[in-house]
């Protein structure tokens, strides 16, 4: 799984990606990891090759089925995890920055067809699902796309496909989907910036007062935000990040659990292990022989 990086705005830098080719795609093993909560100007286009996904937002919650599709709108604050934990998950995701598609600022690409999408806040993620004429044409494309990803010089044939894609999602949108409420910026804003002061600071030893400090709020308010968005105290959240991250150094490094532990802001390799054993039902050991690269 990549690594996610936040510039000084707290906006995911997306891996991969760049200037000159505002566009990449992720094949992603959800089985055991979870992508944590983030949010970027990129959308995401994608579909779940084997098992099931559930993606979160402050809202709401999805679950993407194998051979069912997903789009994920720009800025839209969310993660991704196992619907079904010991089965094996599977995503292959399309990212692209709005410019792919749209050309310059103010192109009738952007207004007529990306802008109306992209501004639509009613429509924060939609589950693509198999059986409607259009939505399996989309699903047709997103794998027709993933094929074309292992070939070289397809600059342009991926944005073409992308482009019909898109096409069809707006079809797809106007037909089918069902607008969410929206969420208060007020409290979004406040959530992104403790939820980007944890993941910037999970290796160290930080309180709840810090985490609500960075959203310049009380510990209350922040404990409250936390529950009503996704069930879970800041400290709660924090650690599950810390055993997620731990995941990948298990499988990923040759650092020994002790050493792991301290990595990933635990004082004690001892509760490291005992947390671990609840979350995951086995030893970080035991993790590390199934799991090994």
């Amino acid at each position: 799984m990549e690594n996610f990086i936040v510039d000084q705005n707290q906006v995911e830098q997306i891996e991969g990606m760049s200037s000159s080719y505002p566009y990449c795609m992720h094949e992603r093993d959800l089985s055991d990891i979870m992508i944590p909560w983030h949010w970027h100007e990129e959308l995401e286009l994608g579909y779940i090759e084997k098992g099931t996904s559930k993606i979160i937002t402050l809202n709401n919650s999805f679950e993407v089925h194998q051979g069912d599709g997903f789009f994920i709108n720009s800025n839209v604050m969310d993660m991704k995890v196992n619907a079904c934990p010991g089965t094996p998950v599977l995503e292959i995701n399309h990212i692209f920055h709005p410019v792919f598609l749209g050309g310059h600022f103010k192109s009738i690409f952007e207004t007529k067809y990306i802008a109306p999408v992209t501004a639509n806040r009613s429509v924060s993620v939609y589950v693509i699902r198999r059986g409607r004429r259009t939505a399996d044409q989309i699903l047709n494309n997103l794998v027709r796309l993933h094929a074309l990803q292992k070939q070289e010089n397809t600059e342009f044939e991926t944005r073409n496909l992308l482009s019909e894609c898109w096409l069809l999602l707006i079809q797809e949108l106007k037909d089918h989907a069902a607008g969410c409420s929206s969420v208060s910026v007020d409290m979004q804003n406040r959530f992104q910036s403790m939820i980007a002061f944890i993941h910037k600071n999970f290796d160290r030893k930080i309180t709840a007062a810090q985490i609500a400090d960075a959203a310049h709020i009380s510990e209350r308010e922040a404990v409250r935000i936390f529950q009503k968005n996704i069930g879970m105290s800041p400290v709660a959240y924090l650690l599950s990040y810390r055993l997620n991250e731990s995941l990948k150094l298990l499988s990923g490094t040759e650092m020994n659990i002790t050493e792991i532990s301290y990595a990933c802001g635990f004082s004690e390799s001892a509760y490291f292990g005992k947390l671990f054993k609840k979350q995951y039902g086995m030893t970080p050991g035991e993790y590390r022989q199934r799991h090994r690269l």
